[in-house]
Protein backbone atom coordinates (compact mmCIF):
# COMPACT_ATOMS: atom_id res chain seq x y z
CA UNK A 1 0.00 0.00 0.00
CA UNK A 2 1.43 3.47 -1.04
CA UNK A 3 2.29 5.77 2.01
CA UNK A 4 1.44 9.47 1.92
CA UNK A 5 3.55 12.04 3.25
CA UNK A 6 0.71 14.78 2.34
CA UNK A 7 -2.48 14.10 4.05
CA UNK A 8 -5.79 15.71 5.23
CA UNK A 9 -3.95 18.58 6.74
CA UNK A 10 -2.06 19.52 3.39
CA UNK A 11 -5.54 18.94 1.48
CA UNK A 12 -7.11 21.58 3.62
CA UNK A 13 -4.41 23.94 4.10
CA UNK A 14 -4.72 24.41 0.38
CA UNK A 15 -7.77 24.73 -0.21
CA UNK A 16 -8.00 27.46 2.40
CA UNK A 17 -5.33 29.34 1.27
CA UNK A 18 -6.97 29.31 -1.83
CA UNK A 19 -10.68 29.70 -0.52
CA UNK A 20 -9.11 33.22 1.73
CA UNK A 21 -7.42 34.17 -1.82
CA UNK A 22 -10.85 34.28 -3.41
CA UNK A 23 -12.29 35.64 -1.09
CA UNK A 24 -10.04 38.55 -1.00
CA UNK A 25 -9.94 38.54 -4.86
CA UNK A 26 -13.60 39.66 -5.46
CA UNK A 27 -13.81 41.60 -2.35
CA UNK A 28 -10.84 43.89 -3.55
CA UNK A 29 -12.80 44.02 -7.36
CA UNK A 30 -16.04 44.77 -5.45
CA UNK A 31 -13.88 47.71 -3.65
CA UNK A 32 -12.49 49.56 -7.27
CA UNK A 33 -15.95 48.97 -8.71
CA UNK A 34 -17.51 50.63 -6.14
CA UNK A 35 -15.63 54.17 -7.68
CA UNK A 36 -18.65 53.96 -10.63
CA UNK A 37 -21.71 56.07 -9.64
CA UNK A 38 -24.03 53.29 -10.75
CA UNK A 39 -22.68 50.24 -9.37
CA UNK A 40 -23.46 49.92 -4.90
CA UNK A 41 -21.04 46.94 -4.44
CA UNK A 42 -20.33 47.74 -0.92
CA UNK A 43 -21.66 44.76 0.52
CA UNK A 44 -19.68 42.39 -1.21
CA UNK A 45 -16.73 44.06 -0.46
CA UNK A 46 -16.94 44.21 2.95
CA UNK A 47 -18.22 40.68 3.71
CA UNK A 48 -15.52 39.33 1.98
CA UNK A 49 -12.78 41.42 3.46
CA UNK A 50 -14.70 40.22 6.61
CA UNK A 51 -14.16 36.57 5.90
CA UNK A 52 -10.89 36.66 3.72
CA UNK A 53 -8.17 36.70 6.78
CA UNK A 54 -9.61 33.65 9.07
CA UNK A 55 -8.95 30.74 6.37
CA UNK A 56 -5.66 31.21 5.26
CA UNK A 57 -4.70 31.58 9.53
CA UNK A 58 -6.56 28.30 9.68
CA UNK A 59 -4.79 26.61 7.01
CA UNK A 60 -0.89 28.16 8.02
CA UNK A 61 -1.81 27.11 11.65
CA UNK A 62 -2.62 23.59 9.66
CA UNK A 63 0.63 23.50 8.04
CA UNK A 64 3.00 24.39 11.03
CA UNK A 65 1.67 21.43 12.65
CA UNK A 66 2.14 19.00 9.51
CA UNK A 67 5.31 20.32 9.50
CA UNK A 68 6.00 17.85 12.45
CA UNK A 69 8.35 19.80 15.14
CA UNK A 70 5.64 22.41 14.75
CA UNK A 71 7.72 24.78 17.01
CA UNK A 72 10.59 25.29 14.98
CA UNK A 73 8.60 26.21 11.95
CA UNK A 74 10.10 30.08 12.33
CA UNK A 75 13.12 28.95 11.03
CA UNK A 76 11.34 29.05 7.43
CA UNK A 77 11.56 32.80 8.56
CA UNK A 78 15.29 33.62 8.97
CA UNK A 79 16.47 33.39 5.35
CA UNK A 80 14.47 33.77 1.59
CA UNK A 81 15.81 31.48 -0.76
CA UNK A 82 14.04 32.61 -4.34
CA UNK A 83 14.69 29.44 -6.18
CA UNK A 84 12.77 27.57 -3.17
CA UNK A 85 9.10 27.56 -3.75
CA UNK A 86 8.39 26.78 -0.14
CA UNK A 87 10.35 29.92 0.58
CA UNK A 88 8.75 32.38 -1.62
CA UNK A 89 5.61 30.85 -0.55
CA UNK A 90 5.71 30.84 3.33
CA UNK A 91 6.74 34.97 3.11
CA UNK A 92 3.62 35.42 0.21
CA UNK A 93 1.42 34.09 2.99
CA UNK A 94 2.31 36.09 5.91
CA UNK A 95 2.43 39.05 3.88
CA UNK A 96 -1.02 38.36 2.43
CA UNK A 97 -2.27 37.00 5.63
CA UNK A 98 -0.83 40.45 7.42
CA UNK A 99 -3.03 42.71 4.67
CA UNK A 100 -5.86 40.66 4.85
CA UNK A 101 -6.03 41.04 8.48
CA UNK A 102 -5.56 45.00 7.78
CA UNK A 103 -7.79 44.89 5.25
CA UNK A 104 -10.36 43.42 7.28
CA UNK A 105 -9.96 45.87 10.28
CA UNK A 106 -10.27 48.76 7.99
CA UNK A 107 -14.35 47.53 7.39
CA UNK A 108 -15.07 46.96 11.18
CA UNK A 109 -17.43 49.32 12.06
CA UNK A 110 -15.98 52.01 14.26
CA UNK A 111 -18.23 51.13 17.29
CA UNK A 112 -17.06 47.43 16.93
CA UNK A 113 -14.10 48.69 16.96
CA UNK A 114 -13.76 50.45 20.00
CA UNK A 115 -15.78 47.44 21.85
CA UNK A 116 -13.30 44.98 20.52
CA UNK A 117 -10.65 47.26 21.98
CA UNK A 118 -11.88 47.33 24.97
CA UNK A 119 -12.40 43.79 25.84
CA UNK A 120 -9.22 43.41 25.25
CA UNK A 121 -7.74 45.68 27.05
CA UNK A 122 -6.41 48.35 24.15
CA UNK A 123 -6.24 52.11 23.77
CA UNK A 124 -9.75 53.17 21.76
CA UNK A 125 -7.50 55.63 20.09
CA UNK A 126 -7.00 52.22 17.71
CA UNK A 127 -10.59 52.31 16.65
CA UNK A 128 -9.01 55.28 14.40
CA UNK A 129 -6.15 53.90 13.46
CA UNK A 130 -5.90 55.06 9.46
CA UNK A 131 -6.46 52.03 7.21
CA UNK A 132 -7.51 52.55 3.51
CA UNK A 133 -9.55 49.61 2.69
CA UNK A 134 -9.29 50.53 -0.90
CA UNK A 135 -5.19 50.88 -1.11
CA UNK A 136 -5.09 47.48 0.91
CA UNK A 137 -7.23 45.98 -2.16
CA UNK A 138 -5.45 47.12 -4.33
CA UNK A 139 -2.00 45.71 -2.25
CA UNK A 140 -3.51 42.70 -1.76
CA UNK A 141 -5.24 41.93 -4.68
CA UNK A 142 -2.19 40.86 -6.88
CA UNK A 143 -0.96 39.07 -3.43
CA UNK A 144 -4.70 37.00 -3.92
CA UNK A 145 -3.31 35.90 -7.43
CA UNK A 146 0.13 34.84 -6.17
CA UNK A 147 -1.04 33.11 -3.33
CA UNK A 148 -4.18 31.47 -5.27
CA UNK A 149 -1.09 30.22 -7.76
CA UNK A 150 1.00 29.38 -5.24
CA UNK A 151 -0.85 26.53 -4.01
CA UNK A 152 -0.31 24.85 -7.60
CA UNK A 153 3.01 25.65 -8.10
CA UNK A 154 4.05 23.90 -4.54
CA UNK A 155 2.72 20.57 -6.21
CA UNK A 156 3.83 20.99 -9.68
CA UNK A 157 7.19 21.89 -8.27
CA UNK A 158 7.72 18.67 -7.33
CA UNK A 159 9.41 16.88 -10.78
CA UNK A 160 9.14 13.43 -9.09
CA UNK A 161 5.57 13.61 -9.49
CA UNK A 162 4.58 13.47 -12.91
CA UNK A 163 0.53 13.79 -12.41
CA UNK A 164 1.75 17.51 -11.19
CA UNK A 165 4.55 18.23 -13.11
CA UNK A 166 2.90 20.81 -15.08
CA UNK A 167 2.04 24.35 -14.96
CA UNK A 168 -1.52 24.26 -15.95
CA UNK A 169 -2.07 22.43 -12.30
CA UNK A 170 -0.99 25.80 -10.99
CA UNK A 171 -3.38 27.74 -14.00
CA UNK A 172 -5.98 25.08 -12.22
CA UNK A 173 -5.50 25.50 -8.96
CA UNK A 174 -5.68 29.79 -9.79
CA UNK A 175 -8.77 29.56 -11.19
CA UNK A 176 -10.82 26.71 -8.74
CA UNK A 177 -9.40 28.88 -5.97
CA UNK A 178 -11.49 32.38 -7.12
CA UNK A 179 -14.24 30.60 -7.82
CA UNK A 180 -13.97 28.98 -4.43
CA UNK A 181 -14.30 32.28 -2.77
CA UNK A 182 -16.41 33.54 -5.02
CA UNK A 183 -18.98 30.87 -4.32
CA UNK A 184 -18.43 31.88 -0.26
CA UNK A 185 -19.42 35.31 -0.95
CA UNK A 186 -22.66 34.47 -2.38
CA UNK A 187 -23.45 31.90 0.43
CA UNK A 188 -22.47 34.45 2.81
CA UNK A 189 -24.60 37.06 1.33
CA UNK A 190 -27.47 34.67 0.67
CA UNK A 191 -27.77 33.50 4.35
CA UNK A 192 -28.45 36.97 5.40
CA UNK A 193 -31.53 38.59 6.38
CA UNK A 194 -31.14 41.11 3.65
CA UNK A 195 -32.37 40.12 0.61
CA UNK A 196 -28.99 40.42 -1.97
CA UNK A 197 -30.04 42.64 -4.70
CA UNK A 198 -30.19 41.15 -8.35
CA UNK A 199 -27.35 43.49 -9.58
CA UNK A 200 -24.79 42.02 -6.73
CA UNK A 201 -26.13 38.66 -7.36
CA UNK A 202 -25.82 39.15 -11.50
CA UNK A 203 -21.86 40.20 -10.44
CA UNK A 204 -21.38 37.45 -8.30
CA UNK A 205 -22.54 34.90 -10.65
CA UNK A 206 -21.28 36.29 -13.71
CA UNK A 207 -18.13 36.07 -12.32
CA UNK A 208 -18.32 32.77 -10.77
CA UNK A 209 -19.49 31.90 -14.64
CA UNK A 210 -16.63 32.94 -16.29
CA UNK A 211 -14.20 31.35 -13.43
CA UNK A 212 -15.68 27.60 -13.52
CA UNK A 213 -15.64 28.04 -17.22
CA UNK A 214 -12.08 28.74 -17.27
CA UNK A 215 -10.92 26.46 -14.60
CA UNK A 216 -12.82 23.62 -16.97
CA UNK A 217 -10.89 24.96 -20.22
CA UNK A 218 -7.76 24.44 -17.80
CA UNK A 219 -8.78 20.33 -16.49
CA UNK A 220 -9.43 19.85 -20.49
CA UNK A 221 -5.73 20.66 -21.82
CA UNK A 222 -4.15 18.98 -18.81
CA UNK A 223 -5.63 15.68 -19.53
CA UNK A 224 -4.88 15.86 -23.24
CA UNK A 225 -1.50 17.11 -22.83
CA UNK A 226 -1.08 14.11 -20.13
CA UNK A 227 -2.18 11.82 -22.76
CA UNK A 228 -0.23 13.02 -25.54
CA UNK A 229 3.20 13.47 -22.98
CA UNK A 230 5.77 10.91 -22.24
CA UNK A 231 4.90 7.21 -20.58
CA UNK A 232 4.75 8.17 -17.06
CA UNK A 233 2.29 11.15 -17.32
CA UNK A 234 0.21 8.68 -19.62
CA UNK A 235 0.41 6.05 -16.28
CA UNK A 236 -0.08 8.79 -13.80
CA UNK A 237 -3.71 9.91 -15.66
CA UNK A 238 -4.90 6.25 -15.60
CA UNK A 239 -5.32 6.95 -11.67
CA UNK A 240 -8.20 9.28 -12.72
CA UNK A 241 -8.59 7.64 -16.23
CA UNK A 242 -10.12 3.91 -14.77
CA UNK A 243 -8.27 3.97 -11.49
CA UNK A 244 -8.89 4.49 -7.79
CA UNK A 245 -9.42 8.47 -7.94
CA UNK A 246 -11.68 7.90 -10.92
CA UNK A 247 -15.00 8.32 -9.40
CA UNK A 248 -13.78 10.92 -7.30
CA UNK A 249 -12.35 12.93 -10.34
CA UNK A 250 -15.33 12.29 -12.83
CA UNK A 251 -18.17 12.36 -10.59
CA UNK A 252 -17.33 14.56 -7.13
CA UNK A 253 -15.22 17.14 -8.84
CA UNK A 254 -15.77 17.21 -12.62
CA UNK A 255 -19.63 16.74 -12.44
CA UNK A 256 -20.92 17.52 -8.85
CA UNK A 257 -18.37 20.03 -8.43
CA UNK A 258 -17.95 22.01 -11.66
CA UNK A 259 -20.07 21.43 -14.41
CA UNK A 260 -23.60 20.93 -12.12
CA UNK A 261 -23.13 24.43 -10.66
CA UNK A 262 -22.12 25.74 -14.12
CA UNK A 263 -25.48 24.71 -15.66
CA UNK A 264 -27.29 25.79 -12.67
CA UNK A 265 -25.72 29.25 -12.95
CA UNK A 266 -26.18 29.92 -15.97
CA UNK A 267 -29.84 28.76 -16.32
CA UNK A 268 -30.09 31.49 -13.54
CA UNK A 269 -28.16 34.23 -15.06
CA UNK A 270 -28.78 33.52 -18.84
CA UNK A 271 -32.97 34.97 -19.27
CA UNK A 272 -31.61 38.24 -16.95
CA UNK A 273 -28.77 38.39 -19.73
CA UNK A 274 -30.87 38.12 -22.51
CA UNK A 275 -33.44 40.03 -21.54
CA UNK A 276 -32.05 42.65 -19.24
CA UNK A 277 -34.24 42.35 -16.27
CA UNK A 278 -33.36 41.84 -13.15
CA UNK A 279 -32.15 38.13 -11.45
CA UNK A 280 -34.44 36.65 -9.54
CA UNK A 281 -32.74 35.14 -6.48
CA UNK A 282 -33.69 31.55 -5.10
CA UNK A 283 -31.76 31.88 -1.77
CA UNK A 284 -32.24 27.75 -1.37
CA UNK A 285 -30.92 27.25 -4.87
CA UNK A 286 -28.08 30.06 -4.72
CA UNK A 287 -26.37 28.22 -1.50
CA UNK A 288 -26.95 24.70 -2.88
CA UNK A 289 -25.38 25.99 -5.73
CA UNK A 290 -22.03 27.69 -4.18
CA UNK A 291 -21.55 24.77 -1.67
CA UNK A 292 -21.13 22.55 -4.68
CA UNK A 293 -18.67 25.14 -6.05
CA UNK A 294 -16.74 24.97 -2.74
CA UNK A 295 -17.34 21.24 -2.67
CA UNK A 296 -15.53 20.55 -6.02
CA UNK A 297 -12.82 22.82 -4.87
CA UNK A 298 -11.80 20.87 -1.93
CA UNK A 299 -12.12 17.64 -4.25
CA UNK A 300 -9.93 18.84 -6.52
CA UNK A 301 -7.09 19.25 -4.03
CA UNK A 302 -7.98 15.83 -2.38
CA UNK A 303 -7.73 14.09 -5.40
CA UNK A 304 -3.86 16.08 -6.84
CA UNK A 305 -2.79 15.89 -3.35
CA UNK A 306 -3.10 11.73 -3.16
CA UNK A 307 -3.62 10.98 -6.96
CA UNK A 308 -0.24 12.97 -7.22
CA UNK A 309 1.87 11.08 -4.38
CA UNK A 310 0.70 7.87 -5.64
CA UNK A 311 2.70 8.69 -8.94
CA UNK A 312 6.14 8.24 -10.19
CA UNK A 313 8.99 8.44 -12.73
CA UNK A 314 9.99 5.37 -13.33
Amino acid sequence: MHEFEWGFLIVNYLFLGGLSAGLFFVSALASWLQQREDSDYSAIARAGALLAPWPVALGSLLLIFDLGNWWRFYKLFLHFRWQSPMSIGSWLLVVFTGIAFANCWAWVPADVKRTLLARVKLPEAWAGFPVNARILAAIGFPMSIGVAIYTGVLLGAVQARPFWNTNLVAQMFLFSALSSGCAALLIALSLRRQQLDSIQLRFLYTIDVCLISLEFFIVLPYLIHGELSVEAVRQSLALVLGGPYTVAFWVFFLGIGLLLPLAIEVWELAPAVFSGGSLHHNRRLTVLTAALVVFGGYMLRYIFVYAGQSSSFH
